[in-house]
């Protein structure tokens, strides 16, 4: 997934199935990213920040 877009405290996820999903930066920052993802990805693992 690739953050694209923020929006007071929501971010808009864009994942590798072709569809966007806003998702809070709360569950962001504790890795809950099952509302941007599917059944099989619901949690981020890592992380990867441009420098």
């Amino acid at each position: 997934m690739t953050i694209i877009a923020q929006e007071g405290d929501m971010l808009q996820a864009s994942n590798p199935w072709g569809s966007t999903a806003g998702v809070s930066e709360d569950d962001f920052i504790n890795g809950y990213m099952g509302k941007a993802s599917n059944s099989d990805l619901p949690d981020a693992y890592s992380v990867l920040l441009p420098r």
